[in-house]
Formats: structure tokens, C-alpha cells, sequence
């Protein structure tokens, strides 16, 4: 397998990259998630096998992963939009906060020891399958002032832009608790995913401008290895509108517990690895 990936050449890459995308724009529709959950622990793996340097290999992963759910994010949120999914005054409050939280979050993230980093990212992963396996469900509550919103916000961005996801695991709760119903959660969550990812993929790319002394793979600028960014968003650009029309029409229950499965293996690897 390495071999294969290594001598390849682009047009293999690709491929890979593409079957990756298709796998994940269906749990992105679904779930509002964009589908950094599986994108990071495989694309650490693939890069490992390609070669990458281990000291930047999960924050090059992370980046990848961001820049891939944009295009993504914008289907998913155009797929909800258009069933009335999406809560446009929730989407305003936490716009801003997101932003700035977004962009500190993934500074710290090239900041830290990448295998500090992964350990972060398993831990999380197995939390959010956890969460999934148990159906829980956030306690609604009079609707929050404008300080929890902001630090709502800032919470959501900057963990999301830490660990490469686009936020859908951590805002669709934070709506629900909000009194918002689930399919405008799950919208509303896509749609903010979408800031989430190009604030995120921008600090990252900054090591290309800022450390121009950083030994990146071919096609790299920055942590974002591009032919994975352009294959996965192509692939998830076909499968995202599935996920959409099945979070809209079936009951996601069996569905939920499979992926957390997937997830709770995941988060093993990036703790074990």
C-alpha cells in the first residue's frame, strides 16, 4: 500500500482522494458534521503511508481536513437551506464569535506537539461516539444571553478549527439547548461550518508565507496538502446531497449508532498511534 501511493503518481492520488471524499459527504449531509471526524484519522494514516513528515503529519491532516469541508459545508448548507433547515438569526449570533474562535484555535493548533495534537483529537472523537451511542440530548433552556452565545461561539471555532471538523458535533447541541428543533440545528450547524473551515484553513496555510523554511510535501501550501483537498471536496460535492436527503426523510437512529462505531475506532487510532 505505501509503495502503491508513493509511486503512483497524481492521478492514483486522486482517485484515493475522491473514494475518501465520497465516504465522508454523506455523514457531512446527514449530520451537519462536514466530516472531519473520519477525513483526520484517515488522512493521518494515508500521509504516514505517503511519507509525510511525522512532526507535522496530524496538523497537515487537520488543514487538509478543513480545506476539503469547505465546499462541502456549502452544499450541506445549501441542501438544508432550501427545506427551510436552517435558522437564519442563530446563524448571525454566532457568526462573529465563531470567526475569532476559528482562527485561534487552529493558530494553536500548529503551534503544539503533533502527537499532543492527535491524543486531543482521539480523546474528542471518542466523546463525540459516546454522545451518539447514548442519544443524548442537550436540556433546552430559556434562550442564553449574549455572552454564552459569544462564548458559545468562540468554543465552537476554536475547537472545531483545533482538530479539523467543522463544528456540527458542538453546535447542533448548543442550538438544541437553545430551543431550536433538530433539523434547523442540524442546518443551522451546516451552515456555520462553512466560516468555520475557511477561517481555519487560512491559519494554516499561513506556515507557507510566515515559515517559508518548513519542508512541506509537493502541491503543500502551508499544512494543506492539495491534491487530498481537491479530491475529497470533489467526491463529498457528489455524496453530500445523499446525506442531506436522508437526514431529511429517515429515521437516523440505526445510522447514528454506526457511525459512532466508526468514530470510537477512529479516536483509538489517533490515541494509540
Amino acid at each position: 500500500m505505501d509503495t502503491l501511493l508513493i509511486d503512483s503518481g497524481p492521478l492514483v492520488l486522486l482517485v484515493v482522494f475522491l473514494l475518501l471524499g465520497l465516504v465522508t459527504g454523506v455523514p457531512a449531509g446527514m449530520f451537519g458534521i462536514g466530516g472531519g471526524l473520519v477525513l483526520v484519522p484517515v488522512l493521518v494514516w494515508l500521509f504516514a503511508l505517503m511519507g509525510f513528515d511525522s512532526q507535522y503529519l496530524v496538523q497537515t491532516a487537520i488543514g487538509t481536513s478543513l480545506g476539503a469541508i469547505i465546499p462541502t459545508a456549502m452544499l450541506s448548507a445549501r441542501g438544508h437551506y432550501l427545506r427551510g433547515g436552517v435558522h437564519g438569526a442563530s446563524v448571525r449570533r454566532l457568526l462573529a464569535p465563531i470567526l475569532v474562535g476559528a482562527m485561534l484555535g487552529a493558530w494553536l493548533a500548529i503551534q503544539i506537539d503533533g502527537r499532543a495534537l492527535s491524543r486531543i483529537f482521539g480523546l474528542f472523537e471518542i466523546t463525540i461516539a459516546l454522545w451518539l451511542l447514548l442519544s443524548v440530548r442537550p436540556p433546552t433552556r430559556p434562550e442564553a444571553g449574549r455572552a454564552v452565545w459569544f462564548l458559545a461561539g468562540t468554543g465552537i471555532g476554536g475547537i472545531s478549527a483545533l482538530i479539523g471538523i467543522a463544528g456540527g458535533t458542538l453546535t447542533t447541541p448548543f442550538l438544541l439547548s437553545q430551543g431550536r428543533d433538530i433539523r434547523r440545528a442540524i442546518g443551522s450547524a451546516a451552515a456555520l461550518g462553512i466560516p468555520i473551515a475557511i477561517a481555519g484553513s487560512l491559519v494554516y496555510m499561513l506556515p507557507a508565507w510566515l515559515g517559508p523554511e518548513l519542508d512541506t510535501p509537493e502541491w503543500s501550501v502551508g499544512h494543506l496538502y492539495l491534491p487530498a483537498v481537491a479530491g475529497i471536496a470533489l467526491g463529498a460535492a457528489i455524496s453530500v446531497r445523499a446525506g442531506v436527503w436522508l437526514a431529511h426523510r429517515l429515521p437516523v437512529l440505526t445510522l447514528r449508532r454506526a457511525f459512532a462505531g466508526v468514530l470510537m475506532l477512529a479516536g483509538l487510532y489517533m490515541l494509540l498511534r
